[in-house]
């Protein structure tokens, strides 16, 4: 299993209309109660690349006994939680942070206060499927890209996109791909999508009984 996320979109700043003091409060009880390793020391220490409130390698229970490694984000227009079990353990998450802190500052934390829930989901698979039944023909157009550069040339994935409607959305496409530095005949491939981890699974079953000679 590679990341498996879960992005919450809302405006943060209504989750304290009243406009309280309580970010460096919250910002280390989130440390504490998730027990992350890594955090913000202050309300000024942002994540140089993302600007956001980083929290990393933190711990959340999905289950009994079943504890997950989780990261977070904060930003003022949503949250973003990584697991590396499932987008489920993900979502759970980030509904057990907001009601959680809600709880503990009194905050206006309500269910339809999440304007959109985006995914990414992550994953290696081994399967000895046949790309190439897409369409025979391309094996053909792999050659002759082998001959102009002298170096054997494979068909190796299948890319689906959103389409590109104004204004763009944040939407991940789905692929399937050979895993990189891996041989065919390895059998390795690498897969990301923009929806559950158990959605996605399915549908690379349902890819590889349709490529499987």
């Amino acid at each position: 299993m590679g990341t498996a996320r879960a992005v919450w979109l809302f405006d943060v700043n209504e989750l304290n209309p009243r406009g309280k003091t309580f970010l460096p409060d919250l910002l280390e009880w989130l440390k504490d109660a998730y027990k992350f390793e890594s955090s913000p020391s202050s309300v000024t220490d942002l994540d140089k690349e993302s600007k956001t409130w980083s929290f990393v390698r933190g711990s959340f229970q999905v289950r009994d006994e079943i504890f997950v490694d989780v990261s977070l984000k904060i930003y003022t227009d949503g949250l973003v939680a990584d697991t590396w079990s499932s987008t489920h353990d993900s979502e759970a998450f980030l509904a057990d942070v907001l009601k959680s802190a809600s709880e503990e500052f009194n905050l206006a934390y309500k269910p339809e206060t999440v304007r959109r829930k985006n995914y990414l989901s992550d994953v290696n698979v081994y399967s000895t499927m046949d790309l190439l039944t897409v369409n025979p023909k391309l094996a053909q157009f792999a050659e002759k890209i082998s001959r102009l550069v002298n170096h054997e040339f494979e068909f190796a994935g299948l890319d689906f996109w959103p389409r590109q409607f104004y204004p763009l959305n944040e939407i991940s496409s789905f692929s399937l791909v050979r895993k990189l530095k891996t041989d065919r005949d390895e059998h390795k491939y690498f897969s990301r999508a923009p929806f559950h981890t158990d959605d996605h699974l399915h549908l690379l079953e349902e890819i590889e009984q349709a490529f499987t000679p």
